[in-house]
């Protein structure tokens, strides 16, 4: 069985200037299950911002299996022009609590996509079986 925590922090609501705000953190951990692990939210790195020479870390979504086991931990690797990469955690600001609610609805309905996904890649069953170039005929696997 393939299981993982997630732990939701909310703030108290917050009105600056006449406008709501709403900060939503979202942690993944204690990840239980072969080729799981906690870092399953994707972050897009992209260029710097104009403003300041910090890096503009983008939520981009749920991983799938295959990303699971291709996107680097942490940061983008290097060495690829490939600006993706899979972390624990995610903080995401909202105008209101609706938004936000509807957000992590949408996230734990896709971690427990995620958790289905894998299960089934677990049970395999043959669908198509293949002699290339041809069959052995009965005098061949008998010789065999």
């Amino acid at each position: 069985m393939r299981r993982i925590k997630l732990t939701k922090y909310e703030p108290t609501q917050v009105m600056f200037n006449n406008y709501g705000a709403y900060r939503l953190r979202i942690d993944a951990s204690d990840a239980e299950g072969e080729g799981l692990d906690e870092n399953i939210f994707i972050y897009k790195r992209n260029v710097n911002s104009p403003y300041n020479a910090d890096n503009v870390d983008v939520f981009e979504g749920i991983v799938g299996p295959p990303q699971l086991s291709s996107l680097p931990i942490g940061e983008p690797d290097p060495d690829q022009n490939w600006p993706y990469y899979r972390h624990n955690t995610i903080t995401l600001d909202f105008g209101s609590t609706a938004e936000a609610i509807a957000v992590w609805n949408e996230i734990k309905e896709d971690v427990n996509i995620l958790l289905q996904a894998l299960d089934r890649l677990d049970s395999l069953q043959p669908t198509e079986e293949l002699w290339i170039p041809s069959p052995p005929d009965n005098s061949e696997s008998a010789s065999l």
